[in-house]
C-alpha cells in the first residue's frame, strides 16, 4: 500500500512538472497551413490583398458583393486560415455575398500565408491588431458609409472582442462558437487531441496562461464581451467540445445586447463532421446547417442593421 501511494505521488509530481515545464508550448504552438484554394472555386469575384498590421504583412481577400448593404470582417480560428474547412469558410463567403454583404478576410499572424512571428497563439491578446488592420484597409481602399460587421469563429471570436475593446468601430458582431474562456478551451482542446480527460490539463493550461500572458480574468473574452454595447449574434453549438456552451449561456445572461441562437442538433455520424475526429461539431453550424445559418444571420442583420 505504501509503495502504491508512493508511486502515485511520484507520478503526480512528474505530471505536474510536465504540465508546468513541457506542456505549455504545445498548448499554444501552431503550424501555418498554406492557403491552396480561393473564392473563385465558389464562383465569387475577389481581389487578393495585403494588409499591414504592426509591421507584419497579412495575406487576405476582398470579396465584394454586387449590390452591398454591409461589409464584414471575417476572422478565422486558431490553427486555421481563411479557407477553414471546419467553418466551411468559402461557402460562408458565398452565403454572405448572396445576402449582399461584402467580405474582407485574412490569415491572422502565424497562420496561413501571413507573416510568422514566433508561431505562438495568444488567443486574441496578440491577434486583435490584425482585425483592426483589416478595418483600416477597408477605410483606405473601400471607404463607405455601409454598416460594418465583425465575425469571429472560435479564437477569432476572442480576437474580435479584444479588437472592439481596443477601439475597433463596428455596428454589429457575429460570434461562431467563440472562445470565451481561454483556460477551459485550452484544457478541452488538449483533452480531445490526446484522449486524456481535460481536467488533467488544468495545471498546464494555467501555466500557459501565465507564461504567455493569455487573456484571463478581467481580460478574458467573456469579461470584456459582457461590456460590449452593440448588437451581437452568438451562434453556439450546445455540444461543442472545445468552446463550450455554459460560457455562451453566461455571456447571453450577462449582456442584454446578445442574441443567442443554438445550432440545431448535429448527429455525431453526420457526413458534415467527416475528418473532424474528436473536434466534433466545433464551428460546424454552416457546413452542417447551411440554410439555418443563412436564415439566422439574415434575420439578425435585418433587425440589427436594416431596421426590419
Amino acid at each position: 500500500m505504501t509503495k502504491w501511494l508512493a508511486g502515485i505521488s511520484v507520478g503526480g509530481f512528474a505530471w505536474a512538472l510536465l504540465s508546468i515545464l513541457v506542456a505549455p508550448p504545445y498548448l499554444v504552438g501552431t503550424t501555418p497551413y498554406r492557403v491552396n484554394e480561393d473564392p473563385s472555386s465558389r464562383g465569387l469575384v475577389f481581389e487578393t490583398i495585403r494588409i499591414l498590421s504592426e509591421g507584419l504583412v497579412l495575406e487576405g481577400w476582398w470579396i465584394p458583393a454586387k449590390s452591398p448593404r454591409a461589409e464584414l470582417i471575417f476572422v478565422h480560428g486558431a490553427g486555421s486560415n481563411r479557407t477553414s474547412e471546419f467553418v466551411s469558410s468559402l461557402d460562408f463567403y458565398r452565403t454572405l455575398n448572396e445576402l449582399e454583404i461584402s467580405v474582407i478576410t485574412m490569415d491572422l499572424r502565424n497562420h496561413g500565408n501571413s507573416a510568422i512571428t514566433n508561431g505562438t497563439l495568444r488567443m486574441g491578446a496578440a491577434e486583435w491588431p490584425d482585425v483592426i488592420a483589416a478595418a483600416a484597409w477597408l477605410d483606405q481602399h473601400h471607404s463607405s458609409d455601409l454598416p460594418r460587421i465583425a465575425l469571429g469563429a472560435s479564437m477569432g471570436g476572442s480576437a474580435v472582442v479584444h479588437a472592439i475593446s481596443n477601439g475597433l468601430e463596428t455596428d454589429a458582431v457575429i460570434l461562431l462558437d467563440p472562445q470565451l474562456d481561454v483556460m477551459d478551451s485550452l484544457k478541452q482542446g488538449a483533452g480531445v487531441t490526446t484522449g486524456i480527460p481535460a481536467t488533467f490539463f488544468t495545471v498546464a493550461a494555467l501555466a500557459a496562461v501565465k507564461q504567455y500572458q493569455l487573456p484571463h480574468g478581467a481580460q478574458s473574452p467573456l469579461a470584456l464581451g459582457t461590456q460590449l454595447k452593440l448588437p451581437i449574434l452568438l451562434i453556439q453549438d450546445w455540444d461543442d467540445p472545445i468552446t463550450r456552451s455554459p460560457y455562451a449561456a453566461r455571456f447571453a445572461r450577462e449582456n442584454p445586447f446578445v442574441t443567442l441562437k443554438k445550432v440545431p442538433e448535429i448527429d455525431h455520424d453526420a457526413r458534415c463532421l467527416d475528418g473532424r475526429k474528436e473536434w466534433g461539431s466545433h464551428v460546424a453550424a454552416h457546413p452542417c446547417h447551411p440554410e439555418w445559418t443563412r436564415n439566422t444571420v439574415s434575420a439578425f442583420l435585418e433587425t440589427a442593421l436594416f431596421g426590419k
